[in-house]
């Protein structure tokens, strides 16, 4: 018994493991998890299935019952296009009569006008050259509406006959301007470009005046505007003197209508001369100032020393007395007297070779720029050749002005110079008279 207790109680165990293990779930094949998957997508596309049935069923209702409006909205689409045909065939043949007619109109018209289709022409050609030049004239502002009048004449076949009466006033009132010196109130462009109204004064169609200045018309501004730059002081007295005299008097007048006045503009000034010249120009004004200002200064020393030698009471006649007071020979107050017109005469010479030397400079100088001008004109030759003047102006504007500044400083320091040595050599001769007087008396 005991025996079977224990065999028992071995076996125990494996039995309880053998059993556990066979409580373990036993793993599903991934076939049957395949078929499992493929089963339930299968009943969701019957329950969709169903679902979307029922949604083109209503659609497909909703369609049938629209037929019949569909069908009326096609009928009236074709209704549409067959009337609209017949109206373009319409059209057509209207147009093709309307073009007949047209020519037929035309044809009838060259036939009426006949001979005065070729004066139409010329009023048209003369409507086009009194507009062109009326709209840059002087007098523009005197008749302000002629230009839309030229203008529709100019773009009318067939004229009327206040169109041609009109066309003939222009004309008169232009021809009747031209010989007019008049008094107009215009609006005034000044030089900083305010705009003032004032009373300018017309010489026919060449020339008008402001405040005896010269302005040009610019009817861009509807006024007329102040040349930056007058001509000469002449030509402006003669507009002064014609204004306010009640007689006949010469006066300046521009006969190419602004041409010969624009050019002021372009006309360069002393300054502008001067910096043609370019570093050797302005070199030799400083020196032909320089040589001025001393040379004035020169002048006004010998003046002073001339009351000096000259004056009754003269200082240097009494220097020359008490050189001579103490010394008791003949020959050691001549030498003594000597010495001292000598010492004097260094005095009065003194700077009149720098006048020489200023106006001796200013010539080489003015010789020196020419010789460079000409090398950049030749230059100029060399690189661009000689088709395009422009480009030689500039070396031949610095040799001409350089020489023409050097023959200007060198002219008037030349005669200075000539002056001071004549004044020099007077004043010596008139104190060596002196010495010989005093020397004469003892």
């Amino acid at each position: 018994m005991y025996i079977r207790l224990i065999t028992l109680l071995l076996f125990l165990p494996i039995f309880v493991i053998a059993q556990d293990e066979s409580q373990e779930e036993v793993p599903i094949p991934i076939e049957e998890q395949r078929n499992n998957k493929i089963k339930a997508l299968l009943n969701v596309v019957k329950e969709n299935k169903s679902i979307y049935v029922q949604k083109d069923q209503v659609r497909v209702q909703n369609f049938i019952d629209l037929v019949d409006e569909r069908e009326s909205m096609l009928a009236k689409a074709k209704r549409d296009l067959a009337n609209e045909k017949i109206r373009n065939e319409n059209l057509e043949k209207r147009f093709e009569a309307n073009e007949k007619e047209l020519a037929e109109l035309e044809e009838s018209l060259q036939i009426k006008i006949g001979v005065l289709g070729e004066l139409f022409g010329v009023t048209r050609q003369f409507a086009g050259e009194l507009l062109a030049s009326t709209e840059k004239a002087v007098t523009f502002s005197e008749y302000p509406e002629r230009v839309g009048v030229l203008r529709d004449i100019g773009e009318t076949q067939v004229h009327d006959l206040n169109q041609l009466q009109n066309l003939w006033i222009s004309y008169l009132d232009e021809i009747v301007s031209s010989g007019e010196v008049k008094t107009v109130e215009a609006n005034i462009i000044d030089r900083d470009g305010e705009s003032i109204t004032g009373e300018i004064v017309r010489y026919g169609h060449f020339t008008t005046t402001y405040k005896n200045k010269f302005v040009t018309p610019v009817p861009e501004l509807s006024g007329f505007e102040l040349l930056q730059r007058q001509p000469e002081r002449d030509v402006l007295k003669n507009l002064r003197k014609h204004q306010r005299s009640d007689d006949y008097r010469i006066t300046s007048i521009d006969p190419t209508r602004g041409f010969l006045l624009s050019l002021y503009l372009d006309k360069p000034g002393w300054i502008d001369r001067i910096a043609q010249g370019k570093s050797i120009g302005f070199i030799i004004i400083l020196i032909g100032i320089s040589g001025f200002v001393f040379s004035i200064y020169k002048i006004y020393q010998l003046r002073e020393q001339e009351k000096e030698i000259i004056a009754d009471n003269a200082k240097v006649k009494l220097d020359m007395e008490n050189s001579i007071k103490d010394t008791a020979s003949y020959e050691s107050k001549e030498n003594i007297l000597d010495e001292f017109i000598i010492n004097y005469t260094g005095k009065l010479e003194w700077g009149a070779n720098w006048v020489k030397f200023f106006a001796a400079v200013a010539p080489l100088l003015g010789l020196l720029g020419t010789v460079i001008g000409m090398i950049e004109t030749f230059q100029a030759i060399t690189l661009f050749g000689t088709g395009d003047p422009k480009q030689m102006a500039g070396g031949i504007s610095q040799a001409l002005v350089t020489t023409m500044l050097g023959l200007i400083v060198a002219a008037p320091l030349l005669g200075l110079y000539t002056y001071i040595s004549q004044k020099v050599s007077n004043l010596s001769q008139v104190l060596e008279e002196k010495a010989s007087y005093l020397l004469a008396q003892e």
